[in-house]
């Protein structure tokens, strides 16, 4: 996921470059556990102050699932437009001052959206950080209803098997008879 954007710095204002991805993101992040490749293409095209990637990828990846906490497969999707800015002038090596930068000052402090001295593109972090986006909050399995994933169920059957000594009675005896009346609202439904 690394690219040498010197030629297409070069080039004019408009001028592009495309490429498929089919990378294996083992190294990615300790916390990833990858079941494919990363897979999808690169559209790079050349902008007044450095090179405006964009592309669509997919990988599936294990994960756990939030309710019956077993590891599942889930698809990944995402899209990606992000801009690169160059650390040096390409045709003289000399380093682009703050001043001279085109562009927002704080797109000069993000390190992953700059291309490096040697006008390597690294797409490495950004893609990390946009499958850490694109994961869905609360994953879950392929049982949409609780009652039919086993894995749940046997977690359930589990918590009554340690906690069986608990009763109902014990609950209502042990209440602040302030709040009797809430718990016979809740009786009720």
């Amino acid at each position: 996921m690394q690219y040498n954007v010197a030629q297409l710095l070069k080039e004019p204002i408009g001028a592009t470059r495309e490429y498929e991805l089919d990378e294996e993101i083992q190294e990615l992040d300790p916390e990833l556990v990858p079941l494919s490749n990363l897979t999808g293409w690169v559209h790079m095209l050349r902008t007044h102050s450095g090179i405006l990637v964009e592309g669509e990828f997919q990988v599936r990846l294990q994960v756990i699932c939030s309710r019956c906490a077993e590891p599942v497969e889930i698809a990944v999707q995402f899209r990606l437009e992000e801009s690169f800015h160059p650390l040096t002038q390409v045709d003289t090596g000399r380093f682009i001052r703050p001043d001279e930068f085109q562009g927002a000052e704080e797109e000069l402090l993000d390190a992953a959206l700059l291309i490096n001295e040697q006008h390597i593109l690294d797409l490495r972090e950004v893609m990390r950080q946009h499958i850490w986006l694109a994961l869905p909050m609360v994953p879950g399995c392929v049982f949409g209803d609780p009652s039919r994933c086993p894995a749940y169920q046997r977690r359930l059957e589990e918590m009554r098997a340690v906690h069986s000594d608990l009763e109902d009675a014990d609950e209502v005896a042990s209440v602040d008879p302030r709040w009797a009346a809430l718990l016979e609202l809740r009786g009720r439904q």
